[in-house]
């Protein structure tokens, strides 16, 4: 028979054992911060914010955005890595943070196999190359020759070292035999901004950030790096089209959390931005931004990360890119 000195630990334990299954159940019940490792402005910011206000519903709690812009979204990242990993704090992946960055810095401050589980892939973009209206060309082959016939004063924008808009003008100029005078921004905020001003004559963007500028006249579209045109900009050709055959570049979005997240936060923040993308009104805003929705498990963000890090490291070491 059991002593009655002992009931109330027994109780204990039965009441803690009961309640573990529950407090791993009743993710979220805090607000979750989603850390943007670039400044506000830029398309990274633009998607992240759409997404996070169409999952604030399923997810049942709000996602507060962190902007961290600095060495190409290294910091930023780093500071997601360094996080606890218990799905309170998620950190945006992009095409130069989880594919280019690795290959250009020697340190990045982040390891992305060691340091982060993937979970949502939200989709991809393309690339515009854009002038000011000063700048007497309209089709990317009047710029070619444009720039030739001024080498080195052709002022390009670059919107963070190592990040799509740096590798495509790079890769771009390389293939085209240009001369062309990079000034780096902290974003691409900053840079369309210099843009508009005519402080810089060129920038590469991507489609959700610059397209409202052109639209607006305040900067022209040459051309589209996507495999098709822009549905946004129909009138506008394709690198391919305009006789650069393979050049294609489609930035993308995805989100992760630190390593050792359990699997089952990870797959309630993963059902919920599929939910959110899913959601006509998220969806269309995406598409209206120029975005192509992947959404998806986990594992198609890792798969992303893996094939685009073997792609642009070819490019890198082709190009001798490196960052300070």
């Amino acid at each position: 028979m059991m002593p009655l000195q002992r009931l109330p630990q027994i109780c204990l334990a039965l009441l803690v054992a009961l309640a573990a299954p529950a407090f791993g159940q009743g993710f979220p019940n805090k607000p979750v911060r989603l850390i943007v490792p670039f400044p506000p402005g830029g398309s990274s910011d633009v998607v992240a914010r759409i997404v996070a206000d169409g999952a604030r519903e399923p997810l049942g709690q709000p996602f507060v955005i962190e902007n961290v812009g600095g060495a190409g979204g290294n910091i930023g990242t780093a500071r997601g890595a360094r996080s606890a990993p218990d799905g309170y704090t998620v950190t945006e992946c992009t095409i130069g943070t989880c594919a280019i960055n690795p290959s250009i810095y020697a340190n990045t401050g982040y390891d992305l196999q060691k340091d982060f589980a993937p979970v949502f892939m939200v989709g991809g973009v393309m690339n515009i190359f854009t002038v000011h209206p000063s700048v007497p060309v309209k089709t990317i082959r009047e710029f070619v020759a444009h720039a030739k016939a001024n080498p080195g004063k052709m002022v390009t924008a670059i919107g963070g070292v190592g990040s799509s808009n740096h590798l495509t003008p790079v890769w771009f100029a390389n293939i085209a035999g240009l001369d062309l005078l990079y000034v780096p921004f902290k974003g691409s905020g900053d840079s369309i901004t210099a843009l508009i001003a005519g402080q810089v004559f060129a920038f590469v963007d991507n489609e959700p950030s610059i397209l409202p500028h052109i639209k607006s006249g305040r900067v022209r579209a040459l051309s589209v790096t996507g495999p098709k045109r822009s549905a946004n900009l129909p009138d506008v050709q394709t690198m391919i089209e305009a006789g650069y055959n393979g050049f294609v570049v489609e930035p993308w979005f995805g989100f992760q959390v630190p390593r050792g997240t359990p699997p089952a936060v990870i797959q309630t923040l993963n059902a919920a931005f599929n939910a959110a993308v899913q959601n006509p009104r998220t969806r269309g805003r995406l598409e209206e931004a120029g975005l192509r929705v992947v959404g998806g498990a986990p594992e198609r963000l890792g798969e992303q990360i893996a094939s685009e890090y073997e792609r642009w490291a070819k490019v890198v070491k082709a190009n001798n890119i490196r960052a300070e």
